[in-house]
């Protein structure tokens, strides 16, 4: 098998820019529980949709407008352009508890690895994927935020230890932290991966990680009191902070990057992000990246019959067999994916990037975690 480096380092600049405001914005909903109707103006950080789970973050309106449609896919808001925004909470001022961890939850944030003690509190401060450079552009020129942003994750989780996973050859550090160098090659910015590459262990009850990404959030709703409405992406090799919703498109004519028929946008990472079906698709928390691939660049994915090369298992971190797992999932033999240990998979998309045949080996992943999941059967 040929040994590719996929390299995670970056020459960080110091800056992130602004992108202008788009006339409206597509806020995906599906699987929400929404809280605003066709018709209904809208302030900016208002609530329009909740997380249906006990720990998920609300979804806010990034931008003041109306809301022209509504459907089960998306939540579409013709800008104004006002000022119209809810007031901010005095987040610093609140002691730790149950309290503290719901207005957090109605800010937007993920409260799961908030919400009980571990002794180890790993943060992930690798870039996520080669080509964004988000992590290390934080770590660089928002310590501040950051170091409010931990220290309200440890007094809610209450860690003995606190340990920055940074790339080596690097010298980012937080106060508090115990700074551990990890290789800047992907997979290894993998939570998993990190986990073993800092600890030691491969499982491990007592420790919890949180991305540099999720912490900024954190800092920036303690210091601001204001819901996450933003997202911070990698773009051309450039940084921007971006609001969320924000149709592909408008990013496109606002960076003048031209686009052919037959070309992929995609949203995310190189390996783990979702090719969109359409430019009006809005950005999402969690995208950190947008990608342009032209027609033709590679191969294209394809349905094809599985001919058992290996080379999805010899590029697989988690050890198992993505090949047979997938076929059980193409299938909808998904209780025998399961057993064959699905849930062990890291979706990192070394698999698919490696398929001799491109098939696609992730989506079909993907398919038998979510129908699982849809089922009540997923881990």
């Amino acid at each position: 098998m040929l040994k590719i480096h996929y390299s995670l380092e970056s020459d960080v600049l110091n800056i992130i820019n602004d992108i202008t405001a788009p006339s409206e914005i597509n806020i995906r909903v599906r699987n929400l529980v929404l809280k605003a109707k066709k018709g209904q103006s809208v302030a900016r950080g208002e609530i329009i949709a909740e997380h249906p789970s006990k720990f998920g973050g609300a979804y806010h309106a990034s931008a003041s407008g109306k809301a022209t449609k509504v459907n089960y896919h998306h939540l579409t808001i013709k800008c104004d352009c006002g000022e119209n925004s809810v007031e901010p909470v005095d987040v610093q001022s609140m002691g730790p508890g149950k309290d503290l961890l719901h207005t957090l939850q109605q800010l937007g944030i993920d409260i799961a690895p908030l919400s009980s003690h571990c002794d180890n509190l790993v943060i992930n401060g690798l870039n996520p994927e080669p080509g964004i450079f988000v992590a290390e552009l934080l770590l660089e020129c928002e310590k501040e935020i950051l170091e409010t942003g931990l220290r309200l994750a440890e007094s809610l989780i209450t860690p003995i230890h606190t340990m920055l996973a940074v790339a080596r050859g690097t010298s980012y550090s937080l106060s508090g932290t115990e700074s551990v160098s990890v290789k800047p090659k992907y997979p290894n910015s993998l939570n998993a991966l990190v986990i073993k590459a800092v600890t030691g262990n491969e499982f491990c009850d007592d420790t919890k990680i949180m991305s540099i990404m999720d912490v900024y959030n954190l800092g920036l709703a303690a210091k601001n009191g204001l819901p996450v409405t933003d997202t911070i992406m990698t773009i051309c090799g450039h940084n921007y902070r971006v609001p969320l919703g924000t149709p592909i498109r408008h990013l496109l004519n606002e960076l003048d990057i031209p686009v052919k028929s037959g070309d992929k946008a995609v949203l995310g990472g190189p390996f783990r992000g979702e090719a969109v079906y359409s430019l009006d698709e809005g950005v999402k928390k969690g995208d950190h990246g947008l990608f342009i691939i032209s027609a033709g660049e590679f191969p294209s994915v394809e349905d094809t019959t599985c001919i058992n090369c290996g080379e999805c298992v010899l590029s697989c971190p988690a050890r198992i067999l993505p090949n047979l797992i997938s076929r059980y999932a193409e299938y909808e033999k998904f209780e025998m994916a399961k057993k064959y240990d699905l849930d062990s998979c890291f979706e990192c998309g070394l698999c698919s990037f490696n398929c001799t045949v491109r098939r696609p080996i992730l989506q079909y992943i993907r398919f038998a975690k979510d129908q699982l999941r849809v089922s009540g059967k997923a881990e």
